[in-house]
């Protein structure tokens, strides 16, 4: 495959336009594009899924290491080799399954454990070191590949460093249609994934992809740092006294973001929170939330089992206005009719 050996590449960034990156994008979704598993729909699920998490570098761009990167890869995989029974591979004329496949099938076998769990339900030990397998072979083959199919223009990388840097551009770009490109993603993965499984429902298929990477369910060790520790006691959205029944809500929220980040957590009532559901609130709220995640990074002396300063990675002043902006365009709904917004 075609840059799949590569060792290194630099970001090739003349002014690349809008329009370039769709056909780009277009290009790797499309059966022209050489495909003979399904790890370059992989590694841009996982870019998306951490778009909004990355450290910016003013020489080199958007930073996000390949620990960060091929753990999100290791979840996805897992899921849907060992969960889901998905196939990733073209029988090739030795095997029907990839070699991250027969990783994920080893691991089962030889960590014991139970067919069929979520890979958050793994002990930690065994995630770490299935993610440090699967990252060493993903250097190997999937890194130039997808470089290669994006022309240099996505991302530079150097597989003795630490990690990957997307361009400012197509950090923007991504950042914009992550909606939209992850549509178009899920999609041709699905189409490839009906070609080599028996279950031919695409639309089964394409909500397995869409839950390959599942909401974290348990959040209250953010509601106890909210609630108790930083001692918001009233629902950030009407202002009301909260009670024994706290929610913890996504302000951008997680069908768009897909990932957990305090700075993106407030408390809620029940009813604010239900009927806010999977939408968008007045942009009036994005400064109350900053201020409040000024107070959260400036904090110090807690007992809490988070460490503040890693969930802020990567976040900076104006980084929820542009989430709010690219959400709404990609098709979020804005509800309206909470309470008018105190600015504390």
């Amino acid at each position: 495959m075609p840059g799949w050996n590569l060792r290194s590449g630099v970001l090739i960034e003349v002014h690349v336009s809008e329009d370039e990156y769709w056909s780009l994008f277009n290009f790797v979704f499309s059966d022209a594009c050489r495909k003979t598993n399904t790890y370059k729909f992989g590694l841009i699920k996982s870019i998306c899924d951490q778009i909004y998490d990355l450290n910016e570098d003013p020489v080199q761009g958007y930073f996000l290491s390949y620990d960060k990167l091929f753990a999100k890869f290791t979840e996805n995989y897992w899921n849907l080799v060992n969960k889901y029974g998905l196939k990733q591979m073209s029988y090739n004329g030795k095997s029907e399954y990839s070699k991250i496949e027969l990783i994920i099938k080893e691991a089962v076998t030889g960590y014991d454990i139970p067919e069929n769990i979520e890979f958050l339900s793994v002990n930690e030990k065994d995630r770490e070191r299935l993610t440090r397998i699967v990252t060493t072979e993903c250097k190997k083959c999937v890194i130039g590949a997808l470089y290669h199919d994006f022309e240099g223009k996505l991302y530079a990388f150097d597989l003795c460093g630490n990690g990957i840097y997307l361009g400012s551009g197509a950090y923007r770009f991504i950042s914009k249609y992550k909606m939209e490109i992850e549509r178009l993603n899920y999609y041709s993965w699905a189409r490839f994934l009906e070609k080599v499984n028996d279950d031919d429902a695409l639309v089964r298929v394409l909500e397995k992809l869409d839950l390959s990477t599942p909401q974290r369910k348990d959040l209250s060790v953010y509601r106890e740092l909210l609630y108790k520790e930083f001692r918001e006691d009233t629902c950030f959205y009407c202002g009301k006294k909260l009670d024994k029944k706290v929610h913890v809500d996504h302000f951008i929220p997680w069908t768009f973001v897909k990932n957990d980040n305090l700075w993106n957590f407030v408390l809620a009532c029940p009813r604010c929170n239900l009927r806010k559901s999977d939408s968008l609130v007045s942009q009036d709220y994005l400064i109350k939330i900053e201020n409040r995640n000024t107070l959260l990074m400036e904090a110090t002396g807690f007992t809490t089992k988070i460490n503040i300063e890693n969930e802020f990675a990567g976040y900076h002043t104006g980084l929820l206005k542009r989430m709010w902006e690219y959400a709404k365009m990609s098709g979020i709904r804005e509800r309206s009719g909470f309470a008018e917004v105190s600015v504390k």
